[in-house]
């Protein structure tokens, strides 16, 4: 009997000297991926070339020296989309590396030494695909399965002109009377904004894109504080295409209340059963909204008007014949799908212009996106330019996004 007890105890040594608490022994420490406890999925923006810092820590101090090695594992990769609705690709095997793989977390310690993830070659990324590549771990200490994958998803930093639009208007004739813009199944608007000055006096509106009393973004109201964003109209399920108004509405009003000097990334999201808004690929308060039936772009309220109206056709930062946005833009996009989150968030300073599902694609980046007649620039090739009611904007120029 006292033999059996003696390997037992012998055992339990074994597995309490991985990695345990010093004078404490707890055999619920593990080692996992520095900064994978709460989530496994790191952003990494990067600009020229650049690297990742990795490392291997333990729940406790530990008491002999763990080792591990950091190596990667793109064929994880299908698994991690699937799971997360993402349309990721892993970069070229040339774009990086990974120096110093092996580290030890030596005794007394809690950290590993350093390895770095490399980029490379910056040049091997293509502008509109969303990278990532997934980081595996394998050490001889306990390791956490969770903790054991580190996702990496590489965020290009670009530098770009933006347009300030304060009392600017820009309008999309194209819009108007185009009954295949009439029977949108799914939707979404997306626009990147930073205001100078919210509106302060009634009605207290900043328009940002969409049609009047139809289906409209923008800031505040005479019900509701200038900061905050609203979804005007809101309307779906029109009996008939060509006029939107007779719509059931789903105007809301979200409670995040937004500052001034601060670039954020908007997408108004219909998957054809719920509108959802989002903040920079986050869902935001207030959302999301039951709603069923058709979205129709066609025009606004005011559908009896003739083609030069001012309150007809699609706008951006403009609606019922003014109440601008003061402040600057970039990336305007309507679509006939429901973006996600990932595609949101991993696409706030480009897509291919050839995206399925894109209508219509505004920079607003430069004197590039400005046409002989000094309308901007529809990328898709749809034609949908967007007329400048009120004259150019001026370009502010230098600028990195994603912020």
């Amino acid at each position: 009997m006292n033999k059996l007890k003696y390997m037992v105890l012998g055992l339990m040594a074994v597995v309490m000297a991985s990695c345990e608490m010093k004078g404490n022994a707890d055999y619920s420490d593990v080692v996992y991926i520095s900064g994978t406890m709460e989530k496994n999925t790191i952003r990494k923006g990067f600009e020229g070339n650049d690297s990742v810092d990795l490392t291997l820590s333990c729940t406790g101090i530990v008491d002999a020296p763990i080792n591990a090695t950091f190596e990667a594992a793109p064929e994880l990769l299908d698994a991690y989309n699937a799971t997360n609705n993402s349309d990721y690709v892993a970069p070229p095997t040339d774009a990086y590396s990974i120096a110093n793989p092996n580290v030890t977390i030596q005794s007394g310690q809690h950290v590993s030494s350093l390895a770095k993830l490399m980029i490379a070659d910056p040049t091997k990324f293509e502008e509109g695909k969303s990278y990532c590549l997934p980081i595996r771990v394998k050490s001889d200490g306990n390791l956490l399965k969770a903790g054991s994958v580190a996702y990496i998803v590489f965020v290009p930093i670009i530098t770009v002109d933006v347009a300030d639009i304060n009392g600017k208007a820009f309008l999309v004739p194209g819009f108007r009377n185009n009954e295949k813009l009439g029977h949108l199944s799914q939707l979404t608007m997306e626009c990147k904004v930073y205001v100078n000055q919210f509106q302060h006096s009634n009605p207290y509106i900043s328009s940002l894109m969409g049609c009047e009393e139809n289906f409209l973004l923008r800031f505040g109201d005479v019900s509701c504080d200038p900061d905050q964003l609203q979804l005007a109209g809101g309307k779906t399920g029109a009996p008939r295409w060509d006029q939107p108004d007779k719509g059931t509405a789903h105007a809301t009003t979200f409670q995040t209340h937004f500052p001034t000097g601060k670039w954020c990334h908007f997408a108004c999201v219909y998957d054809g059963a719920k509108i959802r808004m989002y903040l920079d690929g986050v869902e935001m308060d207030g959302s999301p909204v039951d709603a069923t039936g058709d979205i129709s772009l066609v025009w606004s309220y005011d559908y009896g008007t003739s083609y030069g109206d001012n309150n007809g056709p699609f706008a951006i930062g403009y609606s019922a014949g003014g109440r601008y946005l003061n402040g600057r833009v970039s990336e305007f996009r309507v679509w006939n799908v429901a973006r996600t989150p990932a595609q949101l968030l991993n696409n706030i300073c480009y897509v291919d212009p050839q995206s399925e599902g894109l209508i219509a694609y505004w920079r607003f980046q430069g004197q590039s996106d400005v046409l002989p007649d000094g309308s901007i620039r529809d990328w898709t090739g749809h034609g949908y330019n967007a007329v400048a009611r009120s004259g150019a904007p001026a370009w502010v120029h230098n600028h990195k996004c994603p912020y």
